[in-house]
């Protein structure tokens, strides 16, 4: 009983999509994530979660991208929390000139919301 408390409580404090919908209006200038829609000034981050770095069509990804993308880099929960921390110490050369997502919860938003958009057919 303890622990089923316990497990609603941590969903019930843990950030929403819609939250992260709020969150991502600041990256909505250079990013779309609308799989219908091409890139912007930055690429289409639709369906990103588990892809691998660099390698949505037709973007012509910066180098720093693109070694990333040599090295096996995959976008999970994991490494885009540490890329909205901080871009410039996960991928140095990034062109991604946001400034890093500070709070916890504002990265972990993103990623709940970038969960829920589908991939580009």
């Amino acid at each position: 009983m303890l622990a089923a408390s316990l497990a609603l409580m941590l969903a019930a404090s843990a950030p929403s999509a819609a939250e992260g919908a709020r969150v991502f209006q600041r990256c909505f200038s250079c990013h779309s994530v609308d799989p219908a829609e091409g890139h912007v000034q930055g690429p289409n981050l639709a369906g990103i979660v588990g892809r691998r770095a660099g390698t949505r069509p037709g973007y012509s990804y910066s180098p720093a991208l693109r070694r990333a993308r040599a090295g096996g880099l995959v976008w999970t929960e994991q490494a885009l929390d540490h890329f909205l921390a901080d871009p410039e110490a996960m991928i140095p050369g990034t062109e991604m000139s946001m400034p890093p997502l500070r709070k916890p919860r504002d990265r972990q938003a993103v990623i709940r919301f970038l969960q829920t958009t589908a991939s580009p057919r």
